[in-house]
């Protein structure tokens, strides 16, 4: 009889354990999505965000033109809401299809620190994105990479948009390359020139001539310009001390 009471105790107690740990894990999923979507936000960093100064000189924005033959333009593109979009990666449907799309030039940072199933995590990539963008740490590069986020769903949601693509892969992805064009204050612009203005991007990844034949160098030494604008209006992630 002690036995079976000893036994049945146990068994209590382990599933106490194990309905708490399902629970921890809910709620922390919960609070990463929402630290993810901005509804969380670390107090402690303060950041400059789209709106409150002007990202770039008139002289500074690239006109668009994708006048050339080398891309595919897709007219009349929507934002899917989905739990994998980031700053410069995101679905969208188009008149073909739906699409994952990747941003040429920009690397916005990893909107929260993950360790994922195989024990891999995303903190030397953080690591990684802070230092090209002034030096952060790992809480205030996530905290950049949130406002990225956000600042892109603002711009993309519930609008029309298009892309210019020649549908190149992103390495080991079914994801494409894309120039993203969007109205932003009146004008057509690029979505990761603008995420550079606000310093909410790093210039990285792969590079491609413009849809104007502007070719990738000429067009990295004017995100460089951009980039030195930002760091000297203290915008994105350059206002954080």
């Amino acid at each position: 009889m002690e036995k079976k009471k000893k036994k049945t105790a146990i068994s209590t107690v382990f599933t106490i354990i194990v309905v708490a740990a399902v629970m921890w894990m809910k709620y922390k999923e919960t609070k990463d999505d929402k630290q993810r979507e901005g509804s969380v936000r670390d107090a402690s960093v303060e950041i400059t965000e789209p709106g409150d100064k002007k990202g770039f000189a008139e002289s500074q924005r690239t006109a668009v033109s994708l006048s050339s033959s080398r891309f595919e333009v897709l007219e009349g593109c929507k934002l899917i809401d989905h739990r994998g979009n980031d700053g410069d990666s995101f679905h969208i449907s188009t008149p073909k299809g739906r699409e994952e799309v990747r941003l040429y030039y920009v690397d916005a940072p990893e909107s929260a620190a993950r360790t994922y199933g195989n024990g891999d995590t995303n903190h030397k990539r953080i690591s990684q994105q802070g230092a090209a963008m002034g030096g952060l740490n790992q809480q205030q590069t996530t905290q950049v990479g949130v406002v990225a986020k956000k600042f892109v769903k603002k711009v993309l949601e519930g609008k029309t948009f298009r892309i210019a693509t020649t549908r190149e892969k992103v390495y080991n992805s079914h994801r494409i390359y894309a120039y993203v064009v969007v109205e932003w204050e009146g004008h057509e612009r690029y979505l990761h020139e603008l995420l550079v203005a606000f310093g909410l991007g790093r210039i990285h990844t792969q590079p491609m001539t413009l849809p104007d034949n502007t070719s990738s160098s000429r067009h990295k030494e004017h995100l460089r310009g951009v980039e030195k604008h930002a760091k000297a209006q203290k915008l994105g992630a350059w206002s954080i001390q």
